[in-house]
């Protein structure tokens, strides 16, 4: 088995400056034949100064942190070569990971700090010392990097490796859906920056983003490439109502009931939630029969006033319908009678009636009225107790400028603002950013969040079912535990057939079981995320857990030991002594969880649907 450590002094520089000593002297002798000895002397400088370099490489490159940058146009014409020739996207330059990278990071992790090599300390001390510093970094600074002068992490990790290559992320893989995970400012929004550009770039693919952060580096970057492409951009932000689109998260669903449930998933489990689904279920029921749209602004009407508004309408629809032209003057009648007993009886009172004297006991009526009239004969005072856990949701999503975005009125034509919906979006290929401004919202925004998510499950499903060619849609949603439901769980498990592929980030597992509520739905969610690029992570449970998926290898370990002894008849001077020096396999973790506790900005593991594994540094766009 072979072995090399990586550490050792770099003795070639020295018989190189011995090779160079001689040379000069051979010139200078005047032997005969002395430019024989010359050349020869010569090649052998080659050899060492080569050797020389290729230490001094790499040891510069474990003890400098460099960071990457990429200007726009050569990012696109990277993004044009790596689409055409491998049908992968790009994802900055690394190495594939493999057991010698393993190898070495082990044998760092059990050095001292202290003796991985570096520029000597006296360098920095004085100006000159820092200019010869700075013109070594340069010298062998990697190809469009730049010393990071705040620096995180350990240097020495994308180092190992003297060949990069361009990472690719193929776009097979990428159906399986992708988790981004990692710590704040370990560099996940500049990931998905290089991610979203080449989405936008590509002309069939739409892209739809969802960013809690509302991150502005993020956004520009993203409006930028739009008017470099020619790509349609919308911009909603519940927090900027002038710069925004208006948007309808309840406007694509297949069965009326997904409209309630999008709003019963946003308040707590328990009778009220359910009571109150009921009741929502049965007003937008009842919209639909009188030929309305229901949006959160009517559902709201309704949860405080009640449903006689539009029982009254359903009623009016039906009795012609069904036979009775004649109603009003039946209800005329009926009315009359009335007078001269009880007073309190409404004339909807005596629809009701006449709707379940004529049709209900003979089994003739319409379950959505037979709902509506259920509602409207409930105790007054405990439908509101019920109706009541949902109507402060619905206060902040119906009214003010917030219910002009969610629940936009058509008719309107004062106000300008362009009204899409995700069909919208996806059938124009349009890039949608949705900017969250969850830090100063935080109920409000999970609640838009979470709608408009279910809007695009509802998308994703008609795809499914409808579409001869699915086209690809990028959804990136970051901090997923701020806008996680069962519709997003329905996307990552059922998505791929529709051409949907997520990237989904979060800091720590614990993130989504909090969320989510058990281990078992947080597994389910992770099960359906093939790949996982992973930044710094502080969490040491997710880190095992990536480690853990990436799996083991064999790293080689070194033993010295040594002994002596005397014996009692030997000379006072005499002693034996031994030296023993073994080499054996050990199991170890391909990625140690060190290593990813210690990664530096910008840098990540990634394994790509149980296939390689690459380490890599994400650039920054320039331009």
């Amino acid at each position: 088995m072979n072995y090399i450590n990586h550490f050792r002094p770099v003795y070639e520089a020295r018989s190189a400056a011995v090779w160079t000593v001689s040379i000069v002297g051979i010139a200078s002798s005047g032997m005969p034949y002395g430019w024989v000895f010359a050349l020869f002397g010569l090649a052998v400088l080659a050899l060492r100064a080569l050797q020389t370099w290729r230490a001094l490489s790499f040891q510069m490159a474990i003890s400098t942190k460099w960071l990457s940058k990429i200007h726009i146009k050569k990012l696109l014409a990277t993004q044009q070569t790596m689409r055409a020739r491998q049908e992968s996207m790009y994802l900055g330059t690394g190495y594939e990971w493999t057991q010698k990278h393993c190898q070495i990071a082990h044998d760092i992790l059990r050095m001292p700090s202290t003796e991985i090599p570096s520029l000597p300390k006296w360098l920095s001390k004085t100006s000159a010392g820092r200019e010869v510093e700075r013109r070594i970094e340069l010298l062998f600074a990697p190809t469009d990097s730049i010393r990071d002068r705040m620096p995180q992490g350990s240097s020495w990790i994308h180092g190992m490796e003297p060949k990069k290559v361009r990472v690719p992320f193929h776009y097979k893989a990428m159906g399986g859906h992708t988790l981004v995970g990692g710590t704040t400012g370990s560099g996940k929004t500049r990931t998905y920056e290089v991610i979203s550009t080449q989405v936008i770039h590509t002309p069939d693919d739409v892209l739809i983003i969802v960013d809690p952060k509302n991150d502005a580096d993020w956004k520009k970057r993203v409006e930028k490439e739009c008017k470099r492409s020619g790509r349609k951009f919308l911009y909603f932000n519940q927090a900027k109502p002038a710069e925004s689109i208006r948007l309808n998260p309840i406007e694509n669903w297949s069965q009326p009931s997904e409209i309630p449930s999008r709003i019963a998933q946003l308040m707590e489990e328990g009778p009220f939630r359910d009571f109150a689904f009921l009741f929502i279920d049965r007003a937008v029921k009842g919209e639909l029969y009188v030929g309305d749209k229901p949006n959160l602004r009517s559902i709201l009407k309704y949860a405080q006033s009640g449903i006689a508004t539009v029982l009254e309408r359903c009623l009016r629809r039906f009795f012609p319908e069904n036979g009775l032209p004649d109603w009003e003057q039946e209800v005329a009648v009926d009315a009359q009678r009335n007078s001269q007993g009880k007073n309190d009886v409404t004339r909807l009172d005596l629809m009701v009636r006449l709707y379940v004297d004529r049709f209900v006991l003979h089994d003739r009526g319409h379950e959505t009225i037979d709902g509506l009239v259920a509602t409207h004969t409930h105790d007054r005072e405990h439908y509101m107790r019920i109706i009541a856990s949902a109507l402060p949701l619905l206060q902040m999503l119906a009214t003010g400028e917030t219910g002009l975005l969610l629940a936009p009125k058509a008719d309107d034509f004062d106000d300008e603002r362009e009204i899409w919906d995700i069909d919208k979006v996806i059938k124009q290929k349009a890039v949608l950013y949705m900017g969250l401004d969850s830090l100063s919202n935080n109920i409000v925004q999970k609640a838009i969040a979470s709608m408009v998510l279910s809007d695009v499950a509802a998308v994703c499903g008609a795809i499914y079912n409808f579409y001869a060619k699915p086209p690809d849609v990028v959804l990136i949603i970051d901090e997923i535990a701020e806008a996680i439901n069962e519709q997003v769980i329905q996307i990552l498990n059922k998505g791929r057939g529709a051409g949907f592929k997520a990237f989904v980030a979060f800091q720590a597992r614990a993130d989504l079981e909090a969320k989510l509520g058990n281990a078992a739905k947080m597994l389910q969610v992770l099960g359906n995320l093939n790949n996982q690029l992973i930044l710094r992570l502080e969490d040491s449970d997710t880190a095992q857990w990536f480690s853990d998926k990436v799996g083991e290898t064999a790293i080689r370990i070194v033993n010295v030991s040594n002994s002596t002894s005397t014996g009692s008849e030997s000379h006072a001077m005499e002693f034996n002594g031994s030296q023993s020096r073994t080499l054996q396999l050990e199991k170890a973790p391909l990625i140690p969880i060190r290593l990813i506790h210690s990664l530096p900005n910008l840098q990540y593991f990634m394994r790509i649907s149980g296939g390689a594994v690459y380490q890599g540094r994400i650039p920054i766009i320039e331009g």
